[in-house]
């Protein structure tokens, strides 16, 4: 154990005192990142980290001995534990960095010392503490400024915030990728119920299991990526087929009622929109649509505002019903006065849906929330209620 306070030290261990237990594990990660002089990828943005982060990882996986940092440990302490956690023999090293606040990405970065940075998104999110949509995308740019001279940027231009802030670097250095706009374009086949693009140079068709729009630019950075980095197109294709989503991210989970999204990980109005879209495009003409709609937490002083342009956007798509969950979202759909919306317990929330959907085939259900909202509890009750037949 490494303890800054000898009195709290665990009697019967091994123990290290240090003054700041925070400085002596950066200190430690830093030594052992020395160690490595092979890629090393930071991945940051608002949305997507995560998915970018075990695609990119997935798609190298037989061309590179590649490490990505576990689950989401992307802030000061998370970083250098999942530094820590890379093996000796590592030839691709692939890690996000987050901000909840200014100077989180520097500090990561300075930890870190990427070689490549990939930026996904802009969005509205911990607007408690940037303030705008513009400080947040000047912290994340921070990803890229903090590179080494020699250092590769992928960025996604349909994103306005970075397209900008990417007009203002060497183009030598940094690509930027996106179905509208950027150096290296993908364009749309499909968005449910899977994703699927095709890429001009290098010629790929981009086959996955991922749903929604929204995930194209996190697929178009990692497969642009590890074609840059030396994977051969063909093993991407076929690497981005096996590709399986990361748990509680738009997953489809198969019902008796037809389909879950379960995409309770997290959420702000920006991954929230795509994520109603995603639900409205789902499913056939006559499915029937419904979202358990969780809190979105984090948004400081535009709370209300932002939960009202959400709940507007859900109640003009075609969705059938609607379950807000937490003070905000409550709130927020009950000034619609919409009778669509059934504001109930989460334990009762289940009951009421599987009941509802009794008999249906081809429906369709997205749940999804802030984490701090544990909306996985609805979901795996759902599920339950509503099991799908062998």
């Amino acid at each position: 154990a490494v303890v800054a306070d000898r009195a709290r030290a665990p009697r019967g261990r091994t123990c290290v005192v240090v003054r700041d237990g925070l400085a002596a594990l950066h200190a430690v990660a830093a030594a052992w990142r020395a160690r490595f002089a092979v890629p090393l990828v930071g991945i940051t943005g608002s949305n997507g980290k995560t998915t970018t982060k075990e695609l990119l990882a997935h798609l190298a996986a037989e061309t590179f001995a590649a490490h990505a940092a576990q689950e989401n440990y992307n802030t000061e302490i998370g970083l250098p534990l999942a530094i820590l956690a890379m093996p000796e023999g590592t030839k691709l090293g692939v890690f996000e960095l987050a901000a909840d606040r200014p100077g989180d990405i520097a500090l990561l970065v300075h930890l870190l010392r990427p070689s490549i940075a990939l930026v996904t998104s802009i969005g509205q999110s911990h607007l408690e503490t940037f303030g705008t949509q513009a400080a947040v995308a000047e912290e994340k740019w921070d990803l890229v400024r903090g590179l080494a001279p020699d250092g590769r940027a992928w960025v996604n231009a349909d994103c306005p915030e970075l397209r900008d802030l990417a007009a203002a670097e060497p183009r030598g250095r940094l690509t930027t990728v996106g179905l509208a706009h950027g150096d290296a374009r993908g364009r749309l086949v499909s968005a449910v119920p899977r994703l699927v693009l095709d890429v001009v140079a290098p010629p790929l068709h981009l086959a996955t299991t991922l749903v929604g729009e929204h995930n194209a630019s996190n697929l178009l950075l990692a497969a642009l990526c590890a074609a840059d980095l030396g994977v051969p197109p063909a093993t991407i294709e076929r690497r981005a087929a096996s590709f399986r989503p990361v748990a509680h991210r738009l997953n489809v989970r198969p019902t008796g009622f037809g389909w879950l999204l379960d995409d309770v990980y997290n959420a702000n109005p920006t991954s929230m929109a795509a994520a109603l879209r995603a639900l409205a495009a789902f499913g056939g003409p006559r499915s029937r649509r419904a979202v358990v709609f969780g809190d979105m937490l984090g948004l400081g002083a535009q709370t209300d505002v932002l939960h009202d342009e959400i709940a507007r956007l859900a109640l003009g798509l075609a969705i059938e019903r609607v379950y807000p969950v937490g003070d905000a979202s409550c709130a927020a759909f009950a000034r619609t006065g919409d009778p669509r919306v059934r504001c109930l317990a989460c334990d009762e929330i289940g009951a009421e849906l599987a009941g509802a959907l009794a008999g249906a085939r081809d429906a369709v259900v997205l749940v999804k929330g802030s984490r701090g909202m544990r909306l996985e509890q609805v979901a795996d009750d759902l599920e339950a209620r509503s099991p799908r037949c062998v």
